[in-house]
């Protein structure tokens, strides 16, 4: 029996249901048909022109990736409108589209989780679970939340921790291939002991409070603006900016093992995209 983009979607919304993600969000399958046979699967962070190429060259019948392709409203599909182009080469080469982002964030394959288990974090819980309260009983689920919080093994000062941590990325498995370590920033003082961390991947900014009210010593993210960095260091907790890509390219390596394992997808080929790389040179 083949398998089509709809059994591959409701494999991944097992662990990531589309009614987790954000009102505001966009995910799901955002081009073509579920009842599509594959054979190849892409998985990336972006899908970008260079991807859908990529997929082409693959003989992929689908790209799962992270970020939504029609995120704003897409009031035309005509040539020269810059924001169509991606849709209108997915249809052009039969190509579908699906994207688990926010419900992603929230689940057990997370890049937070992956660089927690990197550090060896010990009682590694959620930064941010849902407040139960205020969700429609039909919403609800367990094990969910952005980010998680965990102590070390034992106390690090962090220029040595976070010199480490690096070290780590660049020679674990943790990303589905190397990429280099690129627009990467730390914030505080390096003789700083750190105990409890925080992580949350993709643009973190807005958790700064929360991982403050954790006790947490360094908080590990993407995209922090100065403001946030300044709150943090106010409130002594260090800040290790990793940029978006690298934040959650963890991602791709948890999903590709995740559909790998899955037995209804036996015989289906994937790749991650080799194309999609951070975007900053230094």
């Amino acid at each position: 029996m083949a398998v089509t983009v709809g059994l591959v979607a409701q494999i991944i919304e097992r662990i990531a249901p589309k009614s987790w993600a954000e009102d505001w969000d966009n995910v799901g399958l955002l081009v073509g048909s579920g009842a599509a046979p594959v054979e190849r699967i892409l998985i990336t962070l972006d899908g970008t022109l260079k991807v859908v190429e990529e997929a082409k060259a693959y003989g992929a019948q689908l790209i799962i990736a992270h970020h939504p392709i029609i995120f704003r409203p897409l009031k035309n599909l005509r040539a020269d409108n810059a924001a169509a182009q991606v849709p209108l080469r997915l249809l052009q080469h039969s190509i579908g589209y699906y994207a688990a982002h926010t419900n992603l964030d929230q689940s057990i394959v997370s890049s937070s989780r992956a660089l927690g288990e990197l550090l060896e974090l010990q009682e590694m819980k959620f930064l941010e679970e849902p407040e139960y309260d205020l969700i429609p009983i039909h919403k609800r689920a367990e094990a969910r939340g952005y980010g998680v919080s965990g102590y070390l093994p034992h106390p690090e000062k962090l220029g040595v921790l976070w010199t480490g941590f690096l070290d780590r990325l660049g020679q674990s498995d943790v990303y589905a291939q190397p990429y280099p370590l690129s627009g990467v920033r730390l914030a505080g003082p390096l003789e700083k002991e750190v105990r409890k961390v925080a992580i949350v991947n993709g643009s973190g900014g807005r958790f700064v409070p929360k991982a403050l009210f954790k006790g947490a010593d360094l908080l590990i993210t993407g995209d922090v603006d100065h403001h946030a960095v300044l709150d943090a260091l106010e409130g002594d907790m260090a800040v290790g900016d990793l940029g978006h890509f690298l934040s959650e390219a963890p991602m791709l390596q948890t999903m590709y093992q995740y559909l790998s394992a899955e037995k209804a997808l036996q015989g289906i080929e994937f790749k991650v995209s080799s194309i999609n790389q951070p975007p900053w040179l230094l």
